[in-house]
């Protein structure tokens, strides 16, 4: 496969230099020459604003500050015919008919292009799994996703003062997790209606919910169980699908292999992933994207990506009332 790269004069921004925008810096420098390389964080206080928008060339956009600050950022911080990537989730909110309008007036106008920040499209076991999905959705009896990760794990150095840990900075495990939310999008399809529950154990030093418990239906004849939480040490990412023939397949995003189960025996599919493979496929995709000139394949993944946000709306809006929400 070839690997694309940037033009030698083409620079790179990293907004936001917490935990992931670290590892996007890291990452770049396969890339770009590091004085290529410009960092915008207003807690760090590194580089100008005023003069980051002066700087020519500067071709690729990394935003990755926190969820409640990405739009606003975008809007103020346009640069024609550049390539962005949106950390996950989004926005902090679901977009109206209004911001939707103005957010793809915006992109077309500026010849703007988008990579969504939901890298475990990415991953080859997840790419498998989806060509299977594909050929035998119709064959799917059940499907059971279930997350289980520890926060202090995540953030070593002090959890609690994390992004992931504070509701006004549009952390909770729901949004941190929602990268499963897309996965739904891209494996499944869209559902018709959720019914959720969450809440906060207590278990963590937070103020926001670190376990959530939603159904979703699929169709007259297929539900989906969601269940997320970090605040749990037995780590576990799965992705069960159970088929009508008596067979089933499980992902496993931790040991990155796929489980192929009848009544008699299971064999197993691994997949080879780097330690820094997330990161670093996200920026080779930004870089095909920006000399693509197939809309489809990114305008689609960025619509699901605003549709994640719709849902985690309806997740709210069904935890709040304690009923079934129907999706459009």
């Amino acid at each position: 496969m070839t690997i694309i790269k940037p033009f030698k004069k083409d620079k790179v921004l990293i907004v936001g230099l917490g935990s992931i925008g670290e590892k996007y810096k890291l990452a770049a420098k396969k890339y770009f020459n590091s004085n290529n390389i410009f960092i915008y964080s207003k807690h760090k206080k590194k580089t100008n604003l005023r003069s980051l928008k002066k700087v020519d060339n500067l071709n690729y956009i990394i935003l990755s500050n926190p969820s409640t600050e990405r739009m606003n950022f975008f809007k103020s911080f346009i640069k024609k015919g550049a390539t962005y990537i949106f950390e996950k989730p989004m926005a902090s909110n679901a977009f109206s008919e209004r911001d939707n309008n103005e957010f793809f007036k915006i992109v077309s106008k500026n010849k703007i292009k988008i990579k969504s920040g939901y890298c475990l499209r990415l991953n080859p076991a997840v790419k498998e799994l989806k060509k299977i999905i594909n050929n035998n959705l119709k064959n799917v009896l059940k499907i059971n996703i279930n997350t289980n990760s520890f926060l202090p794990l995540w953030r070593k150095k002090n959890y609690t003062k994390s992004v992931s840990a504070k509701k006004n900075y549009g952390g909770g495990v729901i949004n941190e997790l929602s990268h499963e939310i897309d996965l739904i999008l891209y494996l499944f399809g869209k559902p018709r209606s959720l019914y959720a529950s969450y809440l906060n154990t207590k278990s963590l030093k937070i103020n926001t919910e670190d376990v959530a418990d939603i159904i979703f239906n699929m169709s007259n004849k297929l539900n989906l169980n969601l269940h997320l939480d970090f605040c749990s040490p037995f780590g576990k990412r799965e992705i069960e699908v159970i088929f009508r023939n008596k067979k089933k397949i499980v992902l496993d995003l931790i040991k990155n292999s796929l489980f192929f189960s009848n009544l008699k025996k299971t064999t197993i599919k691994n997949f080879k992933v780097e330690k820094y493979f997330y990161m670093d496929a996200q920026i080779k995709e930004m870089l095909k994207i920006s000399k693509s000139q197939n809309k489809t394949y990114w305008i689609s993944e960025l619509k699901d990506a605003i549709h994640v946000l719709y849902i985690i709306k309806k997740i709210r809006e069904s935890n709040l009332n304690k009923r079934l929400v129907y999706l459009n």
